[in-house]
């Protein structure tokens, strides 16, 4: 069970969010202006970023129970499963298909891509948590900041080669799609509701949405 906390940022918090500020950082850095080898090395540690990030966040979670992990295999599968019949059929998000940044995977679908849907919407809910607003606004402000993250994101992940569009364009049918499967995974039915208040996955959310904003910009 993790630790309940309260009040200021404790120093453990502190560390792990420099930590990620760091190293979301350093990757901006190299992806934006470094070339050759060394954007090669950026690029292969992009994988192990996502996992150090999902790591760090969950290390702050609350309280290690039954509800979480369900959560956490439900966001994992259903959006490796999902990611698996859009990328292979083109109904869900569009036609699309993955390069190898993300590494290994199966049916054209990098497995990673289920470890970043868990992050992601994990991290959503923990910055809505912190919000003044009723649970059903929280709600659909979590769905809005995970459409507005892939906003973010798509220019960022076709120029770095995570995926391509077809015709490079990228349709309204994704921001559609990721609103209908975010509605989905975040709908937090009482087998999910477990408890959260982990301020550094709402601070990592932050962080990832200011590293796409700025790659986008760079």
């Amino acid at each position: 069970m993790g630790k309940k906390r309260g009040g200021k940022l404790e120093t453990d918090e502190k560390i792990a969010i420099w930590a990620m500020l760091i190293f979301h950082l350093t990757g901006l850095l190299l992806l934006s202006f470094s070339r050759g080898q060394v954007y090669k090395i950026a690029l292969d540690f992009v994988p192990i970023n996502l996992i150090l990030t999902a790591l760090v966040v969950v290390k702050f979670q609350e309280e290690f129970s039954l509800k979480f992990w369900q959560f956490t295999g439900f966001s994992f599968f259903t959006g490796l499963i999902v990611e698996i019949i859009g990328v292979n059929t083109g109904r869900i998000f569009g036609n699309y298909q993955y390069g190898e940044v993300l590494g290994p995977g199966f049916l054209n679908t990098p497995v990673l891509i289920g470890l970043n849907w868990f992050l992601v919407s994990y991290c959503a809910l923990s910055a809505s948590d912190f919000l003044p607003v009723p649970g059903w606004a929280k709600y659909l402000l979590s769905v809005l900041m995970l459409v507005g993250l892939d906003y973010l994101i798509e220019p960022v992940a076709m120029r770095l080669g995570f995926w391509n569009w077809e015709g490079g364009n990228i349709p309204l049918q994704n921001y559609i799609g990721w609103a209908i499967v975010s509605s989905i995974i975040l709908l937090q039915p009482p087998i999910f509701s477990f408890k959260r208040k982990n301020r550094v996955a709402g601070i990592a959310f932050l962080i990832q949405c200011l590293f796409f904003l700025l790659m986008g910009v760079f």
